[in-house]
């Protein structure tokens, strides 16, 4: 009812200059919770990409070699696993890149960084990143991310 009162009192102008404010407010709202959205769809394609490439390539042979190189010392990796792990050094600086690019949550990140410090510290997968770790620029300053946990 005051609101009412006060909009009786309102010349043209200013009611116009009010809808208009209204309007610029209803607008940056609409725009925020659109970009939200996005934001939250594509993360969720991110997540859905990157764990699924990591469940179908990496993870059985990663675990394969972590095993292996545990049961038997002189156990070497195949060349064919040797470019598998170059691969997996790819694909974490391309999930590294995403989160430095502010579409990877922190909670997701540190997640994903503990497996990866998991795997790359391994002896004989530790023989590859030492090796690819001259080339740190080839992956987005991954190397400079986890350089203090990892035991290069």
């Amino acid at each position: 009812m005051v609101i009412g009162i006060g909009l009786f009192y309102l010349t043209k102008e200013k009611v116009e200059v009010l809808g208009a404010v209204i309007a610029t407010g209803i607008s940056l709202s609409l725009g925020i919770r659109q970009s939200k959205t996005e934001n939250d769809k594509l993360f969720k394609e991110l997540f859905t990409e990157f764990n699924d490439k990591y469940d179908k390539t990496f993870n059985n042979v990663l675990q394969e070699i972590v095993e292996k190189s545990e049961k038997d010392k002189d156990y070497q990796i195949s060349s064919e696993y040797e470019k598998l792990i170059i691969d997996y050094l790819n694909f974490c600086a391309e999930e590294y890149l995403w989160k430095t690019m502010g579409r990877i949550p922190n909670e997701v990140w540190n997640s994903w960084e503990n497996g990866m410090v998991y795997y790359l510290n391994n002896r004989l997968i530790k023989e590859v990143v030492s090796k690819q770790k001259g080339q740190k620029d080839s992956y987005y300053g991954l190397f400079e991310k986890i350089k203090n946990r990892l035991e290069i």
